[in-house]
């Protein structure tokens, strides 16, 4: 993040400020998407505090080097040659350790890796030699969250071990990115949400902005960054492998089953699993559950709605956004299409609404073939109340310009009939922009459960369900 506020990380910052005030060596491992706000979190930190930040850079080893002499330089306020290799320069850091109680926060720990592979043992010795028994915090961080974890929890690195302390910085719910632009209308709030997710970054500087004007400036400009950064994410998470974003592409364009992935891309059926598995495992794509009984198997989908959005519409019609005469024109033509992607990650930020608000034993989906048309249940969940009783909330989710009606909750009562679905229901209806007044009265006295925009924006208290 370049902006200075942050925001939403009390947690994060109190779990630090713990391990801070404990004696002797401390170590602890970051990690994250590209964006999320780690380096921020950690100057945030370290303000007040006896801090020296080292920045792994993309680049040699030479490069990597005399980068970290200048950021040993900037600590001690003097100019100091440059290390020779990491082993002297870990040496000064170990000197700088053992005058008084030190953070050091080692960034962006994959690309120095990248350039000398031998780094991991070097720290590695450092951490059991000569910083073992000093009054001090080690901190690695890395948005390469593969190469964070792998490094720290494969028992065949030299780091493995080292790192007891682990956390992990999540995107931000939705009611804390509505701090970063507290003007911002309720509609526009959600759908911004929905084409980028909790990344504090992507909401910077966009108060004052209406939903087109920030998807022609961010996503339309071609001097835009945000143009290629879905690809770049990915491809830097997996060392440049373009079969990871071929991939993302093939479930943006509809091809979501393991198998037909692996015909796609021409590549065994066990290697596309392992691929999948991994980009499951960083949080790129997730695999839909069917619930309920559902005679379909699983199916993936993009989870990160920056990628999502990225792939789903500016990849798949960026010759058209390139050739139209206007950003306004380009909007135009692809409405259709981002209204489409929006309701989809909707669809995504009620159900995770729902795990963050009640006790979620199991959530997931339902679908499959009701009077000969394919059809759904856009959230299944079971929730427990505190006495372990289980219910099962089916819900209806619906992001359209104007307030949900009766046709909505019919549809979605005659579904979880025909599914099966008769006892300990509870119907749940998710509107972006609320209810008609017909359909608000009947919920009240009927037990049905309404869920509008400003509830799922943090303005107003979630509903009492049992």
């Amino acid at each position: 993040m370049t902006d200075e506020r942050i925001i939403g990380r009390d947690s994060e910052l109190s779990y630090l400020e713990n391990l801070w005030n404990q004696k002797g060596l401390v170590t602890c491992c970051i990690w994250g998407r590209r964006r999320v706000g780690k380096t921020s979190l950690l100057r945030e930190f370290g303000k007040g505090k006896r801090t020296l930040f080292l920045q792994g850079i993309r680049g040699s080893y030479y490069e990597n080097l005399s980068s970290l002499s200048l950021d040993i330089s900037e600590f001690l306020g003097k100019d100091v040659p440059q290390a020779p290799d990491l082993s002297h320069l870990m040496k000064t850091v170990e000197d700088i350790c053992r005058k008084e109680h030190t953070l050091i926060v080692f960034d962006e720990l994959p690309y120095l890796l990248e350039s000398a592979p031998q780094a991991s043992s070097v720290i590695q010795k450092s951490l059991d030699k000569g910083l073992k028994g000093l009054d001090c915090m080690f901190v690695v961080c890395g948005s390469s969250i593969s190469i964070m974890r792998r490094e720290t929890e494969n028992a065949n690195k030299p780091l493995y071990g080292r790192f007891e302390n682990r956390k992990q910085i999540k995107p931000l719910p939705i009611e804390i990115c509505r701090e970063l632009h507290p003007n911002m209308d309720t509609e526009t709030s959600l759908r911004w949400y929905c084409t980028v997710g909790g990344i504090p970054y992507y909401h910077l500087n966009t108060d004052g902005k209406n939903y087109q004007q920030l998807i022609e400036e961010k996503f339309f400009d071609e001097d835009s960054s945000w143009r290629g950064e879905a690809a770049s994410i990915i491809l830097q998470e997996f060392n440049g492998n373009t079969n990871y974003t071929g991939a993302v592409k093939c479930i943006a364009d509809g091809t979501v089953r393991q198998s037909e992935i692996a015909d796609k891309l021409k590549i065994d059926r066990a290697a596309c699993k392992r691929m999948l598995d991994d980009l499951e495992f960083v949080g790129m794509v997730e695999r839909r559950i069917p619930m309920g009984g559902s005679p379909k198997k699983p199916v993936y989908s993009i989870k990160d709605p920056f990628i999502s959005f990225s792939f789903n519409v500016i990849s798949n019609n960026i010759k058209m956004i390139e050739n139209s005469s206007s950003k306004v024109t380009a909007y135009g033509f692809l409405k259709n299409d981002i209204d489409s992607q929006v309701g989809h990650v909707f669809e995504k930020l009620c159900g995770d609404w729902l795990d963050s608000k009640y006790t979620v034993v199991e959530r997931g989906q339902w679908w499959g073939r009701i009077d000969d048309a394919d059809t759904d249940i856009d959230i299944v969940a079971k929730v427990s109340d505190e006495h372990r009783l289980i219910r099962t909330i089916l819900g209806e989710c619906k992001f359209s310009r104007k307030p949900m009606g009766f046709n909505a909750y019919n549809t979605l009562v005659s579904r979880a009939k025909k599914a099966g679905f008769t006892e300990n229901t509870i119907f749940m209806l998710f509107s972006a922009l609320g209810f008609e007044e017909e359909l608000s009265e009947y919920s009240e006295e009927n037990g049905i459960v309404l869920i509008d925009g400003r509830i799922l924006i943090g303005e107003e208290k979630p509903p009492e369900i049992f």
